[in-house]
């Protein structure tokens, strides 16, 4: 693989994790389902999630069970490195924070996603996090 090979392929990923993190933010449950790939997959609080279905997670994942349970406001990525990539996949290190409504930082956590092209859209479909679980069946 050519350095610009190497290079687009970052930059698709890179893409793809902020469709996520802008979606997540939104509030839009539906609208961050739609920037994954399927069937979604997250390791986290020692379980393994596994959602088949865009309207699946939606119906799971409404944000405002995390601004209820821990004042949070918006996420942020602090960092992200690209470990992998190949034509259809790749495997990306990250780092992010949540924050308040006012901007203060409530935690940092370090995750792993794993990006993938299918039918032309590249989405996160597995996430290794030590972020946990805030309440049953949520991504977050």
């Amino acid at each position: 693989m050519s350095n610009m090979q190497r290079a687009e392929l970052e930059a698709i990923g890179m893409k793809a994790l902020d469709d996520f993190m802008s979606t997540f933010n939104s509030g839009d449950p539906l609208a961050w389902a739609h920037s994954l790939n399927f069937p979604h997959v997250r390791l986290a609080g020692g379980k393994v999630q596994v959602w088949n279905t865009p309207e699946e997670y939606a119906r799971d994942n409404d944000v405002s069970v995390l601004r209820d349970k821990s004042d949070w406001g918006y996420s942020a990525w602090d960092w992200r490195k690209v470990v992998q990539a190949e034509d259809d996949k790749i495997h990306i290190a990250v780092s992010f924070s949540r924050y308040t409504s006012d901007h203060r930082k409530i935690v940092s956590y370090e995750s792993f996603y794993i990006v993938t092209c299918q039918n032309g859209h590249w989405g996160t479909q597995f996430r290794s996090s030590f972020a946990g679980v805030i309440s049953a069946n949520t991504a977050f």
